[in-house]
C-alpha cells in the first residue's frame, strides 16, 4: 500500500459556477504508482461489508486514503461511492445535497432531489437538517459510502445527525469512515451489536516485508534486510516515514550513516510534519507538544508538574481522540507516548526556539520520578539535560537501597550515561562505579575505573584506600589469591591513618572502618581458601565482627561454612552454612552472598554418602543466581558431580563430565579446586584399570601437599603394589590442614599395613579413623578408597562391630582391574573379579545380577569359578581367602 500524502490531496477535477458548491465526483482517487498491495488489510475491509460501519482512524501519511483506494478499485462490480469532507460540508444543507448526490442512482443531485425533499432508502434529507423516517425506499442494490476526511466534520450537531443516518440506514448501506480523530462515542455503540470494523494506527503501521516492498519502490535500489529492519523500526511503520526514508535514500550514497541516524530532523520528515501537523495547531496545542516532548512517557500528573499547568490528562486525551501522533502506553492505564518521529521533531523545534525551557523542562521531568521513586526514568532525564552532577549525586543517593536489592549493575549503568571526560575527574564516581559492576556481575570496565581512580589529582588516602579493597575483591572474582591478599593487606595497614567520615560508602558497604576492615577479612579469607590454606582462611574470615555491614557478615559466615566442610569439619559447617542461609534471609540479601553456604551443603551431603541430596543441592546450585556462570563455580560443580559417579560406580560418566567441563573452561581457576579435579580425575582412570592416565593426570596436578592430591597418589602406588612409594608419600603427608586430611593420611596407612600383613597395626589406625568419621557420618574417605579400604574395615568389624562400620563393608565398590596372585595357575577374568568385589556385601545373588546387567545363571557361572580357583565351597570361605589374598 501507498502511503499518506506529502501534500495536500488532489481532489477530482470538476466545474462550478461563481457562488455555488464545488462539482462533486464520487469516484475513488486514483492509486499511486509506488502503492504497496497489503492483502491483510483488504481482506479485513472485505470483511467489514457484512457490517454497518467501518472506522479508519489514524495521523495523517498513515495510508488511509491509498488503502480506501485500493480496495474501492478492487470492487468493480459492487457500488462504491466516494465523498472526500471538505470544511464546507460544515453546512447543514450542502453536506445533506453532497450525500443525497452521492448516494443517487446516477450520482448526480439533480436525480436525487424533489419538491418536497429528498428520499434515499430509509433516509430522508430535508432543507438545513438530516432526520431519519421508520419507512421510505428500499435500497436495490448493496452500495458503500466513504467519507474520506470525516474529521473535517467538526460541526456536533451535524456529526451526531450523521451518527443517526448511520443507525437507520438499510443493511445494503455500507459506511466508511475514514479520518485523523475518533468521532464521538456514539458511533461506536454499534460495537455492542457486533455492527462495527475499526482499523486503527496499529493496523495500518507497515509490516517488515511491507516495508521493504514500499522502500525498494521508491528508493528504486536495493536495500538490505539489517537497513529495512532499522527503519521499520525508527518510523513505526508510518507509511509516510518509510516513503520520505526512501526518497532521502535516493539522494545519499552513505546509506549506512543515513539509517544510523534517522530521525524526525530529517528534512523531508522535518518538512512533512512541520507543514502538516505543528503548522495547523492551535497556539495552546502546539505550546502544550512542544514542552511535553523531552518527555518519554507522559501522564497528566507528569504533564502538569512539567508544563506547570494542570488538566494536562485532558489535553492527552483529546490529541489522542485527535490522532496527534500519541498511542497509549498499554501497559500503563492513562500514559501515552508521542510517535518517536514526532517527537524528535518537536525536541528540535523546542530547542530552536528556547534551549533553556528544554534544559528546565527535562531537569522537572527528572524531579518528578525522583519524588516516586522511579529512580532509572530520572537518571535518563538527568543525562538528557547534561546534568552530570546532580546525576551522580542521585546514584550515590540511591545506590545503597538499589544494591540491597540485588541490582548493583543498575547503578553502573546510571553512571556510565556520563561522559568518560567527566567521569576521570570525580574519584568517588568510579569507585562507585567500579564497585557497582563488581557486584552487578558485569566485569568489563572495572580495572580501568580502579586505574583511573590513582590519577584523580583530587583523591584523598580514603579514597585510595576504598580502591584497593576493591581491587582486593576484584582480584578474588578473578582467582588471583595472591593479589587479593597483598591488596587487602594495603587496606588492613591503611585503616589506621583514615576517619570513618573521610571513607566514601560505595553502595552502603563502605560507610566505615569496620565495615572496609571487614571486606578486606573476606577478601582475604576467600584467597586463602583458594589458596588451600585453610587455618588461615578460618582466622581471617572469624575476625568479621557482628557488627559489619550484613553483606560482609553473610559472605564470611557463608565462605567459613565452606572451609569448615572442605576441612572434614562436617557437622560445623553445616551449621554455619545454615546460619548464613537464615541471616541472609532475616535481613533481606539476595542469594549472591551465600553462595558458598550452598555449596558447603553439597559437599557436606557428599561426605556423608547422602547423593541424592548432594545431586539435588549441586542442581539447586547451578541453577541459581551466582552459579553456573561463574567459572570457579562451573569447576566446582563439575568436579563434584564426577566425584558423585564415582561413588556410584559409574566412572566413564564422571570422565565424560569434566571433559565436557574442561572444554568450555577459558581462564585461571583456583588451585584448590584444580587439585581436587586432578585427584577425581585420577581416581576415575584408576577405576577403569588405567593406570597411566592418572598418572599423567596427578603429574599435571598443582604442586603442593593437597589432601586429594596425595591421597590420588597414594592409592595410585597402592594399586601398583608399589609399597614403598605409597609408604614415602605417607611420610610427606601432612596433617595440618585439618581433620579431613587426617583421616584420608590414617585410611592409607591402616590400608598400607593391611597389605604388609601387620593386622594389628592396620586395627589400630582404622580404628582411630572410624572414631573421628563415626561422629559426623563422614563416609567420604572410605568411598574415595574404595575396595583398598575394605580389608582393614571388615577386620576391624570383626571385633568391633558397629552401624557406621557396616555402611562401610557393605557398600558396593567397583572393582578395578584383576590383581594377579602367584599362587594360582588359573587368574581371575575382570568379571570374576568384579563378582567378588561384591560377595561381602549384603546383597544377594539376584541383586547382584540386577547390579550388573546380566542374568542369574551368569552370576552363578562366576561364582562356581570363583570358588573352583579359590579351592572353596562357599561365598562366606571366598570372601576369607579374597581377603588373605589381599584382593578384597
Amino acid at each position: 500500500m501507498a502511503v499518506g500524502r506529502a501534500s495536500p490531496k488532489r481532489k477530482s477535477a470538476g466545474t462550478r459556477q461563481p457562488g455555488s458548491a464545488p462539482a462533486e465526483s464520487f469516484l475513488s482517487p486514483p492509486v499511486p504508482a509506488v502503492a504497496v498491495h497489503r492483502d491483510r488489510l483488504l481482506s479485513l475491509l472485505d470483511l467489514a461489508l457484512e457490517q454497518r460501519l467501518t472506522i479508519v482512524v489514524a495521523p495523517p501519511g498513515y495510508g488511509k486514503t491509498v488503502l480506501l483506494s485500493q480496495w474501492a478499485s478492487s470492487r468493480r462490480r459492487e457500488r462504491v461511492r466516494w465523498l472526500t469532507v471538505r470544511p464546507d460540508h460544515n453546512d447543514t444543507d450542502r453536506f445533506a445535497r453532497a450525500l443525497c448526490a452521492a448516494l443517487a442512482p446516477t450520482g448526480r443531485l439533480s436525480d436525487a432531489v424533489t419538491a418536497t425533499g429528498t428520499e434515499w432508502g430509509r433516509i430522508r434529507i430535508g432543507p438545513g437538517f438530516l432526520r431519519t423516517l421508520p419507512d421510505g425506499l428500499e435500497v436495490t442494490r448493496p452500495t458503500t459510502l466513504v467519507l474520506d476526511d470525516f474529521h473535517i466534520l467538526s460541526r456536533p450537531a451535524l456529526v451526531d445527525e450523521f451518527a443517526a443516518v448511520v443507525d437507520q440506514a438499510p443493511r445494503s448501506l455500507h459506511v466508511v469512515l475514514a479520518t485523523r480523530a475518533d468521532p464521538p462515542l456514539r458511533y461506536y455503540r454499534l460495537r455492542v451489536s457486533d455492527a462495527l470494523v475499526e482499523i486503527r494506527q496499529d493496523d495500518l503501521a507497515f509490516t517488515r516485508d511491507e516495508g521493504a516492498r514500499l522502500i525498494s519502490r521508491v528508493a528504486g535500489n536495493s536495500v538490505s534486510a539489517a537497513h529495512v529492519d532499522a527503519l521499520v523500526a525508527r518510523t513505526e511503520g508510518w507509511a509516510v516515514g518509510l516513503q520520505l526514508a526512501a526518497l532521502s535514500l535516493r539522494e545519499r550514497p552513505d546509506v549506512d550513516d543515513f539509517v544510523a541516524t534517522f530521525a524526525g530532523d530529517d528534512r523531508h520528515v522535518a518538512d512533512y510534519l512541520t507543514e502538516q501537523v505543528l503548522n495547523r495547531q492551535p497556539d495552546h496545542v502546539r505550546r502544550f507538544i512542544l514542552s511535553t516532548s523531552v518527555l518519554d512517557r507522559m501522564s497528566g500528573s507528569l504533564c502538569d508538574f512539567v508544563t506547570g499547568h494542570s488538566r494536562s490528562l485532558a489535553m492527552l486525551e483529546e490529541l489522542h481522540r485527535t490522532s496527534m501522533f500519541i498511542t497509549r502506553v498499554e501497559s500503563r492505564p492513562n500514559w501515552f507516548r508521542y510517535h518517536q518521529l514526532f517527537r524528535m521533531l518537536l525536541r528540535h523545534h523546542l530547542r530552536q526556539e528556547d534551549p533553556a525551557l528544554e534544559y528546565d523542562l527535562v531537569r522537572r521531568a527528572a524531579a518528578w520520578h525522583l519524588q516516586r521513586d522511579d529512580v532509572d526514568a530520572a537518571m535518563t532525564y538527568l543525562a538528557d539535560a547534561g546534568a552530570w552532577d546532580d546525576l551522580l549525586r542521585e546514584a550515590s543517593t540511591h545506590s545503597a537501597s538499589t544494591f540491597a536489592l540485588g541490582d548493583g549493575r543498575r547503578v553502573a549503568s546510571w553512571i556510565e550515561r556520563v561522559p568518560p571526560s567527566v567521569r576521570r575527574e570525580r574519584g568517588r564516581a568510579l569507585l562507585l562505579e567500579a564497585a557497582a559492576l563488581i557486584f552487578g556481575g558485569a566485569p568489563t570496565g572495572v580495572a580501568e575505573a580502579l586505574d583511573a581512580v590513582d590519577n584523580v589529582v583530587a583523591a584523598s588516602s580514603a579514597d585510595g584506600i576504598v580502591a584497593d579493597l576493591l581491587r582486593s575483591y576484584w582480584a578474588v572474582i578473578g582467582y588471583n589469591a595472591s593479589e587479593a591478599i597483598d591488596a587487602a593487606d594495603r587496606v588492613l595497614s591503611g585503616l589506621a591513618s583514615v576517619d570513618d567520615a573521610d571513607l566514601p560508602d560505595v553502595l552502603g558497604l563502605t560507610g566505615g572502618r569496620i565495615d572496609v576492615s571487614s571486606a578486606a577479612f573476606v577478601s582475604r579469607g576467600i584467597a586463602y581458601m583458594y589458596q588451600g590454606r585453610l587455618s588461615a582462611a578460618r582466622c581471617a574470615l572469624e575476625g568479621v565482627p557482628d557488627d559489619a555491614h550484613g553483606v560482609w557478615r553473610a559472605i564470611a559466615m557463608s565462605s567459613l561454612a565452606l572451609v569448615e566442610a572442605w576441612s572434614g569439619n562436617l557437622t560445623t559447617g553445616e551449621q554455619l552454612a545454615l546460619r548464613a542461609v537464615s541471616f541472609a534471609e532475616h535481613v533481606g540479601l539476595g542469594d549472591s552472598p551465600i553462595t558458598n553456604a550452598r555449596h558447603a551443603f553439597a559437599l557436606v551431603a557428599l561426605q556423608r554418602g547422602d547423593l541424592g541430596r548432594a545431586g539435588s543441592l549441586l542442581d539447586d546450585l547451578e541453577a541459581r543466581p551466582g552459579g553456573s556462570p561463574h567459572r570457579a563455580v562451573a569447576a566446582w560443580i563439575a568436579t563434584e558431580r564426577a566425584h558423585l559417579a564415582l561413588a556410584a560406580s559409574e566412572p566413564a560418566a564422571g570422565l565424560a563430565i569434566l571433559t565436557r567441563q574442561r572444554a568450555g573452561e577459558n581462564a585461571a581457576i583456583p588451585c584448590t579446586i584444580l587439585a581436587r579435579r586432578s585427584a577425581i580425575e585420577a581416581l576415575l582412570h584408576i577405576t577403569l584399570g588405567e593406570l597411566d592416565s592418572a598418572e599423567a593426570v596427578l603429574d599435571a596436578a598443582p604442586e603442593g601437599n593437597d589432601s586429594d592430591v596425595m591421597a590420588a597418589r597414594t592409592q595410585l602406588a597402592v594399586e601398583r603394589r608399589d609399597l614403598a612409594t605409597a609408604r614415602a608419600l605417607l611420610a610427606g603427608w601432612s596433617e595440618d590442614r585439618g581433620p579431613r586430611a587426617r583421616l584420608e593420611r590414617r585410611l592409607w596407612l591402616s590400608i598400607v599395613k593391611h597389605l604388609e600383613g601387620d593386622e594389628a597395626g592396620a586395627c589400630a589406625n582404622i580404628a582411630a579413623v572410624v572414631a573421628e568419621a563415626e561422629p559426623q557420618h563422614n563416609v567420604d574417605p572410605f568411598i574415595l578408597a574404595g575396595r583398598h579400604a575394605l580389608g582393614p574395615a571388615r577386620t576391624l568389624y570383626k571385633v568391633a562391630p558397629t552401624a557406621f562400620l557396616r555402611t562401610i563393608v557393605d557398600r558396593p565398590v567397583t572393582a578395578g582391574r584383576a590383581i594377579p596372585v602367584k599362587e594360582f595357575v588359573e587368574q581371575l577374568t575382570e568379571r570374576e573379579y568384579i563378582v567378588l568385589a561384591l560377595l561381602p556385601t549384603r546383597l544377594s545373588n539376584t541383586e547382584i545380577a540386577e547390579r550388573l546387567g546380566v542374568s542369574l545363571n551368569t552370576i552363578k557361572t562366576h561364582l562356581k569359578h570363583i570358588y573352583r580357583k579359590f579351592d572353596v565351597v562357599g561365598r562366606r570361605d571366598a570372601v576369607d581367602t579374597a581377603e588373605r589374598l589381599r584382593l578384597l
